[in-house]
């Protein structure tokens, strides 16, 4: 034989020895792809059923059969049929058939085996069987969900049919898969793989906090609209992660803004959080890591506590509380919440201390004015009560007549400085509401001359000095007028051997000071920090017989603080005493 005819026989035997290979290779392949496909769909069957079976464990354990059974019946048409079997073997519900219609399932086979096996990895619950049900071979896979069975079951015409479309596809695959992969894997290597380690490495970044780390989508490719996302999505992070900063700053901000400390206690009593309240009435130890309650000295406190943990209803409570400088009175409210799983108490505490000073100056208040008005009022209707049923002579009369005179107006004084009083306490809350250009010169003047014939009966000289520049200020001229006229009135009637009486008006900067100074007895020192106390006297029997009401200095007082001003007292025993009232200039 010629070797051309070797040649030309060569040929042919080369392709059929390329043709049985690659039969033999397409079998093998097919009958690895067909153990591969069973095994693939019992384990799709398997998580199908265990995805099922988490479905409707929640109505099962509830009872709720009829909603399993609306559950189950969303698969009637469906290739997949879904079986739920009670723990007797009644089916309570079937994607194919009525369950009333279908016989006690306990003793099949894949049923069986779930109740038997003691644990999901050794159950031996699968089986193929002819359903004459669904007049087919089904493939069945059964699995415990508690005392329950679910069971599904997949025609194995399913598989087969694609078991025969993948063996007519094998051979295709086989010969273009090698050219494709070829191909596929120099273009993964050469175009996406560089754009897959960039997008790796942001991602990387982006994970460990850099949220500002630049991602740049490719033009084009699988991996654009990927970057577009993880992109979006850092931008989205970084703009969640600034609004929680701002929340959390603006809830810092509203609790360490608020006037009550605020504590959150857990239940072995370490303190949680504190606002900055609360760390103004216990100390800034109480807002580091470990603080305990016990540690505020306050045993009511700790007892408050204790008990909102244990009793099943919450109430307020009052407790006292030395804060080391004086005696509070703190309002204790307690609200029980969970903080990352744990029962913590968010405490509330009020201070009612001045409150409950506040009550006790109003008690005080009405006791001291109740005293002051029985006095005259006593002292009239005794009088009126002898001129009635007692015949008098002229002088007799007169005197009475006196007495009445003295104590209406001592009464009539006494209710017009509570009306005063009154009236400038009301102003306080919008103080400027009818001020309007004041010369204190003018004022000083015009309190002189009220007080010049008090000043004459007592042969007590009043000297006035005024500066030569004009002193103005926006304010009430019939207050500040009155607030002069008291101190003078005071020191005439108090200021026991006095030669003269100084009024003198100066000025520092954008204050005016208005002193009144008499050179008198003077005032013990312990009686000075109480003078602008309402209804408070130095020698109560001699204020009373000289027609003092107690309210006059606090008048004073009021009045300067109306006009964001401070009255002040300076007095030496034996030399005299000095009153000073100050007042911003506009």
């Amino acid at each position: 034989m010629k070797h051309r005819d070797l040649l030309l026989l060569s040929l042919p035997a080369s392709l059929l020895a390329l043709a049985l290979l690659t039969g033999i290779l397409l079998f093998a392949q097919y009958q690895t792809f067909k153990r591969g496909t069973l095994a693939e769909a019992r384990e799709s069957l398997a998580q199908r059923t265990h995805f099922i079976a988490e479905t409707l464990l929640p109505d099962l354990r509830e009872g709720k059969l009829d909603a399993v059974a609306r559950r189950v019946d969303h698969f009637r048409g469906h290739p997949l049929r879904v079986t739920v079997i009670a723990p007797d073997g009644t089916v309570v519900a079937d994607s194919e058939a009525t369950a009333a219609d279908l016989p006690n399932h306990a003793q099949r086979p894949e049923v069986s085996a779930a109740k038997n096996a003691t644990t999901p990895a050794v159950q031996d619950d699968f089986s193929v069987r002819y359903s004459s049900t669904s007049q087919a071979y089904l493939l069945y896979h059964a699995l415990r969900a508690e005392h329950w069975v679910v069971r599904t079951a997949l025609p194995l015409a399913t598989i087969t049919d694609s078991l025969e479309q993948m063996r007519r596809a094998v051979a295709l695959s086989m010969l273009c898969g090698a050219g494709l992969a070829l191909l596929l894997l120099g273009y993964l290597f050469l175009r996406v793989r560089p754009q897959f380690v960039a997008l790796q490495r942001a991602a990387i970044a982006i994970a460990r906090g850099k949220l500002d780390t630049p991602i740049t989508p490719p033009e084009g490719g699988p991996l654009r609209e990927l970057a577009q996302a993880i992109a979006s999505m850092g931008r989205q992070l970084r703009a969640r992660i600034d609004q929680l900063g701002r929340e959390r700053n603006e809830f810092d901000a509203l609790i360490n803004t608020m006037r009550e400390p605020l504590l959150l206690v857990a239940h072995n009593g370490e303190v949680l959080r504190a606002n900055r309240a609360a760390a103004h009435l216990f100390g800034p130890a109480i807002r580091q890591a470990g603080f305990r309650i016990e540690r505020t000295a306050s045993a009511e406190l700790v007892g408050y506590v204790r008990t909102a943990f244990s009793e099943p209803t919450l109430s307020a409570r009052e407790l006292p509380f030395d804060d080391g400088t004086s005696q509070r009175t703190l309002l204790a409210h307690a609200v029980r919440m969970e903080r990352d799983g744990e029962l913590c108490l968010l405490l509330v505490l009020t201070d009612l201390t001045d409150l409950r000073r506040l009550e006790s100056f109003r008690s005080d208040f009405v006791a001291n004015v109740s005293h002051e008005i029985k006095t005259p009022l006593t002292a009239i209707l005794s009088t009126v009560e002898t001129l009635r049923d007692t015949p008098l002579d002229p002088p007799a009369q007169t005197h009475c007549l006196d007495i009445l005179d003295r104590q209406s107006r001592r009464l009539n004084a006494l209710v017009r400085d509570i009306l005063s009083l009154a009236a400038i306490e009301r102003r306080q809350g919008s103080p400027e509401q009818d001020f309007r250009p004041c010369n204190l010169a003018l004022l000083c003047q015009g309190a002189a001359a009220l007080v010049q014939d008090e000043a004459e009966r007592a042969h007590i000289p009043l000297r006035l000095t005024l500066p030569k520049e004009s002193l103005s200020l926006r304010g009430d001229p019939r207050l500040l007028e009155q607030a002069i006229v008291n101190l003078l009135t005071n020191a005439l009637r108090y200021a026991t051997g006095t030669p003269t009486l100084d009024l003198t008006l100066t000025h520092a900067g954008r204050t005016a000071q208005i002193a009144v100074r008499d050179y008198g007895c003077g005032i013990a020192s312990e009686h000075l920090p109480r003078l602008f106390e309402r209804f408070y006297r130095v020698d109560k029997d001699r204020s009373r017989e000289r027609g003092g009401t107690g309210l006059g200095l606090a008048i004073v007082k009021h009045t300067a603080l109306l006009h964001h001003g401070t009255v002040a007292v300076d007095s030496t025993p034996g030399q005299g005493t000095t009153f000073t009232l100050t007042l911003p200039l506009t």
